[in-house]
C-alpha cells in the first residue's frame, strides 16, 4: 500500500507541522510490525489527525490492502469543544499524498463523539488506534470506550496527551473511563503516549519492548492507575548524541553488574 519507505518519512517527519516525538514514532512502527510478524493484521484509525504526523507514522506500517482510517472535525471548529486542534483538510491531504497511497485512506469528518463502533468496525477490527481528540475528559472518555469497542484482540491503542500540563483531561477522562468499567491496561509509557492494549495481550508487547528497545527504557515496573508500566525515553537528536547516549546506557549496566557481582552472597553466572 505505502509508496514511501518507514525510514524515509522519519527521515522528513519534520517537514509536517505537528507534535511527535520521533522515538514515539519508531517505537510505534516497531510494534506494528510485531503485529503482522505474528499474524495480527487490520486497519489503523486516528482520533484527531491535525496535519498527518503520527497517522502517516502509523500508516507506514500498513501492509499491502490494509486501510488506515482518519477522524477529524478539520475545519469544522465550532463543534471543537476545547480548541485544540487546528487541522486543515487540504494540508492533511497533501501530507498523505506524498508518503502514502491515498486510496487506501478513509476519513472521516465528524465529531468522534457522535460516532459509534459500527461507523469503524465496517473497516475491519483496528490493530493500532491513536487516540488524539478533544482533551476534555468526557470526550477523552468516550473516545477510549470507542477505541476499545473498535480493536481487534492484541490490538493497540496509543493515547495521546496522557501527562500534558495543557490538556490535564485527559488523564482525568482516562480514569472516569476506568471507573466506567474500561477494560484496556496500560503496558508502556513512551514520550506524550500512553500504550493501552487488552489485559491478556499486555504482557507480550511489555516484553517485546523491553526486548527491542532495552537500551532505550527508562524506569520499569512504575505504577500507573491500577497498572503497571515500563517508560521509554526520548532519544537525543543528533546521532552522535544518539551514540553517546548509548554507550552511557550499557556502561551503567556493566557497572551495575559489576556491583551485584561484587555484593556478598551475590555472584553472576
Amino acid at each position: 500500500m505505502i509508496t514511501s519507505t518507514f525510514n524515509y518519512y522519519v527521515s522528513h517527519i519534520d517537514d509536517i507541522d505537528g507534535w511527535l516525538d520521533k522515538t514515539t514514532a519508531i517505537i510505534s512502527n516497531a510494534l506494528m510490525q510485531h503485529q503482522s510478524a505474528v499474524g495480527l493484521s487490520g486497519p489503523i484509525c486516528e482520533i484527531g489527525v491535525h496535519r498527518g504526523k503520527y497517522f502517516i507514522a502509523l500508516a507506514c506500517g500498513l501492509c499491502p490492502n490494509e486501510k488506515a482510517i482518519a477522524i477529524d472535525l478539520f475545519e469544522n471548529r465550532q463543534k471543537n469543544i476545547d480548541h485544540c486542534g487546528l487541522g486543515e483538510r487540504g494540508v492533511f491531504d497533501r501530507n498523505v499524498e506524498h508518503f502514502l497511497y491515498p486510496p487506501s485512506i478513509t476519513v472521516i469528518s465528524a465529531n468522534s463523539t457522535k460516532l459509534d463502533v459500527h461507523d469503524i468496525s465496517r473497516h475491519g477490527a483496528i490493530r493500532f488506534f491513536s487516540v488524539d481528540g478533544g482533551h476534555t475528559e468526557a470526550t477523552t472518555a468516550s473516545d477510549l470506550h470507542l477505541a476499545e469497542q473498535s480493536i481487534a484482540t492484541g490490538g493497540i491503542v496509543a493515547l495521546d496527551d496522557i501527562l500534558n500540563q495543557d490538556g490535564t483531561g485527559v488523564i482525568s477522562g482516562y480514569v472516569r473511563y476506568r471507573q466506567e468499567g474500561g477494560s484496556l491496561r496500560a503496558f508502556a509509557l513512551v514520550p506524550n503516549k500512553l500504550l493501552l492494549t487488552d489485559e491478556g495481550s499486555a504482557a507480550s508487547y511489555k516484553n517485546f519492548m523491553r526486548t527491542k528497545f532495552a537500551c532505550f527504557a527508562g524506569r520499569r515496573d512504575m505504577e500507573f492507575i491500577g497498572d503497571i508500566v515500563d517508560l521509554y525515553v526520548t532519544l537525543p537528536s543528533s546521532n552522535s548524541g544518539w551514540l553517546s547516549w548509548i554507550k552511557a546506557k550499557i556502561h551503567g549496566k556493566i557497572r551495575q553488574s559489576s556491583y551485584l557481582d561484587g555484593a556478598p552472597g551475590f555472584r553472576l553466572t
